[in-house]
């Protein structure tokens, strides 16, 4: 059976309620726009004043069509799409479009009317995409349901691309974007509010559709985080890459994607983390995502990320070769020897036959010839997996752009250009749009583009990860302390520190006696989070003086930084001489359930801002992986000769702490290991907290 987004962008009858032949109204706009683009289908427009639209015979209601139709565009007002709906749905039309906006998307009496809205269209088995969306196309099946000017052209021409958005206005100026640099799409759909079908509806057509090789979304919230994950293993699957620019990185975002269309953005943090594990390739920007789904569409396949450049401009070269070589994973390629004897004996000194070629320096002023060919020779380099050739504003830039189009001809190798912004370069733009050669108008765009497409090819799944030995039971709600909480985890196999509360200097030394120097003294108040910062913590106490010092030190630095904060004591645990300090945390998404952060940690949990999240359970192997990406790897894995401390036990620290998040999956919680001390012998969790509400 066809889904409801597949119905909707390839229906075989669409009637129009609000078709007029005024461009100014939108029912005017979307009907003219799908006479305009060839629709074969059964065009139902329904007006009660006219009789024909555009020499199309009109009906004075949706009941009077001879059939019902598949898919209904409601271009009503708000306060009519209610009794529409429903007179839809009496007469068994499948799917419709609402274009109205006002419901959810403008406060609660507005979400009243949407929940209403649905509820009449479920009830005669009719789905909505909307309300406050701007429709769709399809270039496949030559269907426009749109009303952005953006799709007024000539022609839809068919590519390979599909496109959801959840802003109308953005999916008008991302086709429009696309459409500059020769960009095309196989269908496109804007979703707005998302009250019934939302993104992932048709994100699920698109992965199946055959028409369809690379998949771009605009969203500003998930409505369906569970079905996203899935859907993401079926377009890796499918072999399908899937580009997503996403709206509410800060609160700032958040709350302007609210006030848009009602959608909470969550948390960006837990969804970059699902976008990296699960492949879904997370971008900043509109513009990069057409550049790079140019790309893939085009070339699919893998980038190793060796970029070869043939320039005209030294300068040029220069600024775009700092760029490669600063941004993750790409390197400027070294050529091969046969590369650079083929470019010395064509058109070269040996010193400027390297990477970036500048075809200012060839020995021959033939401009033609010198960049064709030396693009081709770039082709064929072993060690060169993609070609990247900015453009400058020159004499006959257009010649030039035909030498970079036939050049690349010659080879196999993905390439694309960069075309500064001005209008000097508009005759090469038209030469790369008519060859069908991406390019982008800005090397930031193409730097985040190749970067992106390499981590992307350099992806490694998840493996399924084995529940440690030890303990498995929770604690019921409420606030641990440091030692209720390392008690916890010492029954879930991690060494930690053995804590005793001191309430007076004496019972300190007591208690540094007891266990053996050197100690370390901390604040114990359930108020005090960051102890440093108050005063609250003394190191490598190497006597009953030091201890009582510091004692009566750390309680009267903390009484004074936050006098309201109750002082439980002094905790006293031995000294753990620790070469790195990590941090290992854990809390539940709303959207995508326990989440584990792993960083640097004490002190340099804020000054450095390293960290990673995964979602919990990790694999050891998974694991080390996130340990792997720190700024601190190189200090953990011993830097410059220095022996290596002890990654494995860390690893296995992390593995355990996941199984933790894991099991308190079902409640809100908040958990910190920090610093979790690494040394060459061992590791030890030093301080920990968990909240459970």
């Amino acid at each position: 059976m066809t889904s409801p987004a597949g119905l909707l962008l390839n229906p075989r009858s669409v009637a129009i309620i609000g078709a007029s032949e005024d461009q100014t109204k939108m029912g005017g706009r979307i009907f003219r726009l799908l006479l305009k683009h060839g629709y074969a289908g059964a065009i139902y427009p329904v007006n009660r004043a006219r009789e024909t639209l555009f020499g199309h015979k009109a009906y004075p209601s949706i009941a009077e069509t001879p059939e019902p139709p598949d898919a209904v565009v409601f271009a009503v007002p708000t306060a009519m799409v209610q009794d529409e709906v429903k007179a839809a749905a009496a007469r068994g039309a499948r799917t419709g479009i609402v274009v109205a906006a006002k419901f959810s998307d403008a406060g609660p009496e507005g979400a009243t009317r949407e929940r209403e809205l649905i509820e009449t269209a479920r009830a005669g088995s009719m789905r909505l995409v909307g309300p406050n969306c701007l429709g769709l196309f399809s270039a496949v099946n030559r269907l426009s349901l749109c009303s952005t000017p953006a799709v007024d052209i000539d022609e839809l021409k068919i590519g390979r691309i599909g496109l959801v958005s959840q802003s109308g206005a953005l999916l008008g100026t991302i086709f429009d974007r696309a459409q500059s640099v020769g960009v095309q799409f196989s269908h496109g759909a804007s979703v707005g509010n998302q009250a019934d079908l939302e993104v992932m509806d048709f994100v699920e057509y698109m992965i199946d559709d055959p028409a369809t090789t690379v998949i771009c979304t605009y969203v500003e919230a998930l409505k369906s985080p569970d079905r996203f994950v899935a859907l993401a293993a079926r377009a890796r699957a499918a072999g399908k890459p899937w580009l997503m620019v996403k709206a509410g990185r800060t609160d700032a975002g958040s709350a302007a994607a609210f006030s848009h269309t009602a959608s909470i953005a969550g948390s960006f943090a837990a969804l970059e983390a699902v976008c990296r594990e699960e492949n879904v390739i997370l971008l900043h920007d509109i513009g990069t995502m057409v550049t790079l789904a140019g790309l893939m569409a085009r070339h699919g396949g893998k980038m190793a990320g060796r970029v070869g450049m043939v320039t005209g401009s030294g300068g040029y070269g220069a600024l775009l070769a700092d760029a490669l070589a600063s941004a993750p994973g790409l390197q400027v390629s070294a050529f091969t020897e046969a590369t650079r004897s083929a470019l010395v004996e064509a058109y070269y000194p040996a010193a400027q036959a390297i990477n970036p070629v500048d075809v200012g320096n060839a020995r021959v002023e033939k401009m033609y010839e010198v960049t064709r060919d030396t693009v081709a020779i770039i082709a064929r380099d072993a060690d060169t997996d993609v070609l990247l050739n900015p453009l400058t504003t020159s004499p006959r830039v257009e010649v030039y752009a035909q030498a970079v189009v036939d050049g690349a001809a010659s080879g196999d190798k993905p390439a694309f250009c960069v075309v500064p912004t001005g209008h000097m370069l508009n005759p090469a733009r038209e030469v790369l749009v008519k060859h069908g050669v991406p390019f982008t108008n800005c090397t930031g765009e193409a730097v985040e583009a190749l970067s992106a497409w390499t981590a992307h090819s350099q992806f490694t799944p998840r493996s399924e990860a084995a529940r440690p030995t030890g303990a498995a039971d929770v604690p019921a709600f409420g606030v641990l302390d440091e030692a209720a909480t390392k008690t916890l985890l010492a029954r879930r196999g991690i060494r930690t520190a053995t804590v005793t509360l001191a309430r007076t200097a004496d019972e300190a030394v007591a208690a540094a006696e007891a266990g053996g120097y050197p100690v370390v003294l901390k604040i114990a108040s359930p108020d005090i989070v960051h102890k440093t910062e108050v005063g609250g913590v003394a190191i490598d106490l190497a006597d009953a003086g030091a201890v009582r010092a510091a004692f009566n030190a750390i309680v009267a630095s903390a009484k004074a930084a936050m006098p309201r904060a109750r002082i439980d004591g002094v905790a006293v645990q031995p000294m753990f001489k620790a070469d790195v300090e990590l941090i290992v945390g854990a809390r539940r998404d709303a959207q995508f359930g326990p989440l584990l952060v792993v960083g640097a940690g004490g002190v340099l949990v804020e000054l450095l801002r390293d960290s990673v999240l995964a979602r919990a359970p990790v694999s050891a192997a998974d694991a080390k992986r996130l340990v792997q990406s720190l700024a601190v790897w190189p200090i953990l894995a011993g830097h410059r000769g220095r022996p290596s401390l002890a990654v494995d036990a860390a690893v296995d620290a992390i593995v355990r702490i996941s199984w933790l998040a894991h099991d308190l999956r079902g409640n809100n919680f908040e958990l910190d290991v920090n610093p979790l001390g690494v040394s060459r012998t061992g590791i030890c969790a030093l301080d920990a907290r968990l909240r459970i509400g």
